[in-house]
């Protein structure tokens, strides 16, 4: 993906000046809606974790700091404009999250988000490394937004089902073969209802349920999935703590998936 990395340079070798406040946002006309005709959710679902989770920036942002980033990105974003987020740091150098489309891939057209997070150092740093800068891309298809490793296809599918249904609800859930999209609420239900799957995957199909529940609009439904999960990690005694983090993901998804609901 040679036109992906020199599109990632471009986006980080000029100096650009930052203003007093702490998020500057970088970006031309706003339109009433996606120019691409990407479902909200889909966006939502992968840049809220990659832009802000990957990179701790959740640490520092609000919610509504985080929406900010998103509205912008979600409404202006078109092939001729990229959008560009500046977010102040006390030491180093400022994060940059990018935003940019690129048309006629070996996939079709894509959606890059760059960052200059360095996966290795865990910091920002002021040019990006090819290397372990983080930056994702994801294959614009219909009103799906699909993350390449998400591309689908007969061995993925197979590879997803050994690894647990929990593995496999992801698969459909998220990638390109719209014909896999009604096969995800029976596989939840038959996770959440099975006596041999382990608390783990449960927690999962609960996230996925939310998730399910986000996806066809139904907010009320979502919340209610949000607090079984919260409810059913609290008091699990085999679930190791750490998993909190896909608790806190979860709220922060609902947050911004709420937050556009109001907006429109």
């Amino acid at each position: 993906m040679n036109k992906i990395t020199s599109i990632l340079i471009v986006l980080f070798i000029t100096s650009l000046p930052i203003s007093q406040n702490k998020i500057e946002i970088q970006k031309g006309e706003t339109f009433s809606e996606n120019q691409f005709g990407t479902d909200i959710f889909y966006f939502v679902h992968h840049t809220f974790a990659d832009a802000f989770y990957m990179t701790d920036l959740y640490k520092q942002l609000t919610d509504d700091e985080m929406f900010g980033i998103l509205e912008s990105a979600y409404y202006s974003v078109t092939a001729e404009q990229k959008v560009l987020a500046i977010i102040k740091q006390e030491d180093g150098p400022d994060a940059r999250l990018a935003f940019n489309i690129i048309l006629d891939t070996n996939i079709g057209d894509i959606l890059v988000l760059a960052t200059n997070f360095n996966s290795k150092t865990r910091v920002f740093e002021k040019e990006i490394d090819k290397h372990n800068s983080i930056y994702r891309w994801y294959a614009l298809k219909k009103d799906k937004l699909v993350y390449r490793k998400d591309l689908y296809s007969k061995e993925l599918e197979n590879e997803k089902r050994k690894e647990g249904n929990y593995s496999l609800i992801d698969f459909y859930l998220f990638d390109d073969n719209f014909k896999n999209d009604k096969k995800v609420k029976p596989l939840i239900d038959e996770v959440l209802n099975s006596e041999s799957e382990s608390d783990v995957e449960k927690l999962y199909a609960y996230l996925y349920k939310g998730e399910y529940w986000l996806l066809n609009g139904d907010l009320a439904k979502a919340e209610e999935s949000l607090k079984e999960m919260e409810n059913f990690f609290n008091s699990s005694e085999s679930i190791p703590k750490g998993y909190s983090l896909i608790l806190k993901m979860a709220k922060t998804e609902y947050e911004m998936m709420k937050r556009f609901s109001e907006d429109n």
